[in-house]
């Protein structure tokens, strides 16, 4: 791929659509509402909550009429379409390989370290460094079940003392190699020496959802150590400073670049791609009780209004809009005479309903903005990579219906 003009091509689509993806729909309404197409509005309005629901986390597009939205879900599809990393997985576990993993994260170190061991049957390296691993499962399977040399960072001493306990209660297979547990802020530590012992010319950086600027963090730490190839998977994007830890390439700093902020990396990490019908009922009820509280607060203070007000248990959600709206207010510290009646009413009301129910829409347009919103925070990283020196390949590995971060950056000196 030729991640300039990758990169080019996403500025292009999006910033037509930026008033969709780059701000809140609570935060300036109704004003943000101006940003998307009536006609695409009215025609998710037609559709049933069924077609709704495989809309918005299934990019169905069968049930639209509206010739100009298929086109930009088609095109969406388009920029969003990556190849995927080869591997082939050798070898069977015993149960208590992946005893307390979960099926994710079983399923992703599956898949790792399946790549892995075919790479260096073509590529071998010294060790592999396992940056934020926790526990060490993932560091734990490499070393014991694939011999491969491994080394595993954190920043936590209590999980590397679970995973260390853990590593020596099953009996080690055959051909187990070294696993070994470092307490250590490898951002932070300014002993050159101590880095050096970790972090070598013939070394793989590897990071599993290395979150927010952490990736970056990954990234800088395999340029300027120099290792001989990186693999590394983001996520938690919302985490991250949009001024300091975006656009990162001389590129991306040259061209007519994106200024994202806090909304559009929250939308960059969205993964509920693969939510039930009965979930995605409780985010259609939770939208309805927040999107009628943020008119009532309009209503109360005579303009728009705008203000975090927190999750509620889902329960709540179930229960009157009253129960809901009284505790929020409260918790808020605003006053107002509304009864329990009147509150409900107030959510009740036909022409609310209709308002809340645009919005709505409204949101589902918008979140089909966070896959594309990742791939540019990605490829902004591979040509820092390329600008570095590096050979790059940004493709998919993991099952996204169990691991929606499942784009992950490979990269070796040129």
């Amino acid at each position: 791929m030729n991640y300039k003009e990758h990169f080019d091509r996403l500025i292009e689509f999006l910033l037509p659509y930026e008033g969709m993806w780059n701000s809140e729909i609570l935060e300036d309404y109704p004003r943000t509402m101006d940003a998307y197409p009536s006609a695409w509005l009215d025609d998710l309005e037609r559709l049933s909550k069924e077609d709704l629901w495989l809309f918005d986390c299934k990019a169905h597009t069968d049930k639209l009429k509206d010739q100009s939205l298929i086109a930009f879900m088609n095109e969406l599809s388009e920029h969003t379409s990556l190849d995927k990393f080869s591997y082939k997985v050798e070898r069977d576990f015993p149960d208590w390989a992946f005893r307390k993993v979960k099926e994710k994260k079983r399923h992703e170190i599956t898949l790792i370290t399946a790549f892995l061991n075919e790479l260096e049957k073509s590529s071998p390296h010294s060790h592999t460094i396992d940056i934020g691993g926790g526990v060490g499962h993932l560091a734990r399977v490499l070393a014991h079940y694939y011999g491969i040399k491994t080394k595993t960072i954190d920043i936590n001493k209590e999980f590397q003392e679970i995973g260390l306990k853990r590593s020596k209660a099953f009996p080690l297979p055959e051909g187990a190699n070294e696993l070994e547990f470092i307490h250590m802020n490898f951002i932070e530590e300014g002993n050159s020496k101590k880095m050096q012992n970790v972090f070598s010319k013939d070394s793989l950086t590897l990071g599993l959802h290395t979150c927010g600027a952490l990736a970056n963090s990954v990234i800088d730490t395999h340029i300027k150590m120099q290792t001989k190839s990186l693999l590394n998977f983001g996520c938690c994007y919302l985490k991250m400073n949009a001024m300091r830890d975006c656009n990162l390439s001389n590129y991306a700093k040259k061209v007519n670049s994106l200024k994202l902020t806090k909304w559009s990396l929250t939308l960059s990490s969205r993964g509920y791609t693969t939510m039930s019908f009965k979930q995605y009922l409780l985010k259609e009820r939770v939208k309805a009780f927040r999107y009628t509280l943020q008119l009532l607060l309009n209503q109360i203070h005579g303009k728009s209004h705008f203000v975090s007000v927190g999750d509620s248990h889902q329960r709540e959600y179930w229960g009157d809009f009253s129960s809901y709206a009284e505790k929020k207010l409260k918790s808020l510290e605003i006053s107002h005479n509304f009864s329990s009646k009147e509150l409900d009413d107030f959510f009740e009301n036909s022409d609310h309903k209709r308002i809340v129910k645009r919005m709505y829409l409204a949101n589902i347009l918008r979140w089909q903005f966070g896959r594309i919103l990742e791939h540019y925070i990605l490829t902004d990283r591979c040509i820092l990579l390329e600008e570095s020196g590096h050979k790059v390949q940004m493709k998919e590995l993991f099952d996204e219906s169990l691991s929606p971060r499942n784009i992950g950056i490979f990269s070796t000196l040129s």
